[in-house]
């Protein structure tokens, strides 16, 4: 008898653990061929978080990670991760809602369908009925200072940061994408062994574009399905501009990771825009029910 395929789902929790419950109850009545282990790490330092987690104590499947210490949210998801045996793991958001219990069968699908898939998102609907913004091109300096000041409103700086937001892109299509963010994002085992995880030098941000550098610099495309959809509460912590950077802890940490990133990626070459051809195209899944 052929072994069962394992998902393995890691949720990094901060100050949401009544999102995550409700998170881990859906993904325990997902359905498919498969199997799932779930695991949590708690970055709050909250007694009050921790009681609400502490349910999944002894929940089979499910792991439980109290840190002492807010490691972020990079070095949160590595700490799940190395805890994992699955042949795909699937970063999950801790205020990520399941719409249907066919999710993970369905991504399942996808990595049958196109080996060639290292990494998969799906579409995200927030709790006031808004798509947000998850699929971008590749970070660009200049597009990312422009977009947190006044100077987007320049018509040519305003199409700088247009660019680099993918302002054009079609959520409500299948697509082969620069990046997405990891907010929803599965990887194969083969592709996050050959990576070796997220770059534990970013606090909370630009690990997502670069491990989709990084995909794409191996040979796997970077995927994301709009037939797929989960929710989200919608709600953003690095938003704001530079005036909002000495009141925004977050806002600071964004700023420090872009930097490393962009120190990192300076002399780098593009990925082949050949490799991402047909990137906006219909869909023809055949998703396993």
């Amino acid at each position: 008898m052929a072994k069962k395929i394992l998902i393995s789902v890691v949720i990094v929790d901060f100050f949401k653990a009544a999102r995550v419950v409700n998170n881990v109850e859906k993904i325990l009545t997902q359905q498919g061929d498969f199997e799932t282990e779930v695991i949590i790490i708690d970055n709050s330092i909250d007694s009050g978080n921790q009681q609400i987690l502490s349910q999944y104590q002894d929940t089979d499947n499910v792991t439980l990670i109290f840190n002492q210490q807010n490691n972020g949210y990079t070095r949160g998801s590595n700490q799940g991760a190395d805890l994992c045996s699955g042949d795909y793991l699937l970063f999950v958001n801790p205020d990520i809602e399941w719409k249907s219990a066919s999710i993970l069968a369905d991504i399942v699908t996808i990595y049958k369908r196109d080996p060639e898939i290292g990494i998969v998102g799906t579409r995200q609907l927030n709790d006031d009925g808004s798509t947000p913004d998850t699929v971008r091109r590749f970070p660009n300096l200049i597009a990312q200072v422009v977009r947190r000041t006044s100077l987007r409103n320049w018509p040519l700086l305003k199409g700088i940061a247009d660019y680099y937001e993918y302002v054009e892109f079609d959520y409500f299509k299948p697509a082969n994408v620069d990046w997405l963010q990891s907010s929803f994002m599965a990887i194969s085992r083969d592709v996050w062994n050959k990576i070796g995880g997220f770059d534990s030098r970013y606090f909370i941000f630009m690990a997502d574009p670069d491990i989709c550098y990084k995909c794409w610099e191996l040979g796997y495309k970077v995927h994301y399905e709009s037939e797929i959809v989960v929710g989200a509460d919608g709600l953003r912590c690095s938003d704001g501009g530079f005036k909002d950077v000495f009141s925004n802890r977050v806002l600071r940490f964004h700023i420090r990771d872009a930097f490393i990133y962009h120190f990192q990626y300076l002399l780098k070459p593009s990925i082949p825009t050949a490799r991402k051809s047909q990137s906006q195209s219909s869909s023809n899944v055949n998703y396993e029910q």
